[in-house]
């Protein structure tokens, strides 16, 4: 079970008996006449259908969580709507509809085609605005408080329910990264004009800010100018800094700390892991070395084994591997291999855990496959196995220290979690 790809996001459905289960699929859109051309909603239909036999096929165990009867009615009224739908609305029901299973390696991804030009982040006092453009700066570092009227956590509950998720610490982490999305908005039913939307903010005077934002393509959004200061990369912190790197360290001289990045469980042939690990030692072993921090926050998965031979010498090394020279950071997008990785850590150190809880469980299905979906042109994952490391089965790895980032943090380009590291002192008692 060493390899689990990372899925971006997961939905799923659950269970029992696959092979006996016969989902209800009505035939109407799938009987065809040679040379005859589906209709665009009878290609949908046709999706839907086959995505109904196939994934409770193909699955590990569909109906671990949602019963058969309950995802063929839902399957059933999808279908019922479709003549009503648009394909935005038939996008969302399909995310919701695979979402249900309850396996966040089982997900149907929409990716946005346009979206408006807000960038947002889940902090400790709520989802705020990092950044915007120039014209509508007086929503920046608002706290989102509503959607063309609709309140923020009935945004947040329609979000979360088309996104498979194990925990909390998944909903912050997926909802502000889509939640930009005209098709997502619109299918969800929150905004009702695709070119324009108000979005509106508390500001940290307490004051209620509403701006009325243009959509855009998500390639013209990418260009847009945007309206908060750009800080030089070496003013960021580490975490941030290094966020593009699979891998990275930096020794900090001053607090005789080793800090180790590992952002994603992969091995690149121009810079292999195995060499990397020899530097980062070499670098223990020639400085003085009072605390090492293996930071996972943002790891969402990959190949598990690739730390495998890290975990295992950083265990054997009795400086150390001591309580409160080694610690771990954890994370919501913490994911996937990178919970293997976090488990063996705990389970072969005496590492203390800070920061968030992870966004993946530690028993969770994963090994993952995909169904396509030939007439959309998207693709369903799927989950073909089971892994289980604990006894129980608790929705994350919760940390030791709890640390969560605040708007104030993340303004001061200062890292909470790393902070707390640095000043924690071990309980001798």
């Amino acid at each position: 079970m060493k390899k689990l790809l990372i899925v971006f996001m997961a939905a799923a459905l659950s269970a029992a008996s696959l092979s006996t289960v016969q989902p209800v699929i009505p035939q109407a859109a799938s009987a065809q006449t040679p040379g005859e051309q589906l209709s665009e909603k009878d290609q949908w239909a046709a999706d839907l259908d086959l995505l109904a036999k196939e994934l409770p096929a193909r699955h590990k165990n569909l109906f671990f969580k949602i019963k058969p009867d309950e995802f063929q009615a839902a399957v059933a009224s999808l279908r019922a709507q479709i003549p009503k739908l648009t394909k935005s609305q038939f996008l969302m029901g399909l995310s919701r509809l695979v979402a249900s299973v309850g396996d966040s390696h089982t997900s149907f991804t929409v990716m946005p085609q346009s979206a408006f030009p807000l960038k947002l982040y889940w902090f400790k006092e709520g989802i705020c605005v990092t950044d915007t453009t120039p014209e509508h700066r007086e929503l920046l570092n608002g706290r989102l408080t509503s959607v063309d009227g609709h309140p923020i956590d009935e945004v947040v509950r329609a979000f979360a329910a088309i996104f498979p998720h194990d925990n909390e610490a998944q909903v912050k982490d997926f909802v502000p990264r889509f939640l930009g999305s005209t098709e997502h908005l619109l299918g969800l039913g929150l905004i009702a004009d695709p070119a324009e939307a108000t979005f509106s903010v508390e500001t940290a005077a307490g004051r209620t800010v509403s701006a009325k934002l243009k959509s855009l393509p998500v390639a013209d959004v990418r260009k847009v100018a945007w309206a908060a200061p750009q800080p030089d990369r070496s003013e960021l912190p580490f975490y941030r800094r290094m966020a593009a790197s699979a891998y990275e360290y930096f020794y900090m001289p001053r607090a005789r700390t080793l800090y180790f990045a590992y952002n994603s469980c992969r091995d690149f042939p121009d810079r292999p892991f195995a060499k990397f690990a020899e530097e980062l030692w070499a670098v223990a072993k020639k400085n003085p070395v009072d605390r090492m921090v293996v930071d996972l926050r943002i790891n969402g998965g990959g190949d598990s084994s690739i730390l495998d031979a890290f975990i295992n010498e950083l265990a054997a090394n009795a400086d150390l591997n001591q309580k409160g020279r080694l610690f771990i950071i954890l994370g919501r997008r913490t994911f996937s291999s990178a919970i293997l990785n976090a488990l063996d850590l705990k389970k072969k150190t005496r590492a203390i855990f800070f920061g968030e809880p992870t966004g993946g469980r530690p028993n969770h299905y994963g090994e993952i496959q995909t169904l396509a979906l030939p007439n959309l042109k998207l693709s369903v994952s799927y989950s073909t196995k089971y892994f289980k490391f604990v006894d129980g089965d608790d929705p994350s790895i919760k940390p030791d220290v709890l640390v969560e980032l605040t708007l104030e943090d993340y303004l001061a380009l200062s890292d909470p979690v790393l902070d707390a590291i640095l000043y924690y002192e071990v309980d001798k008692k």
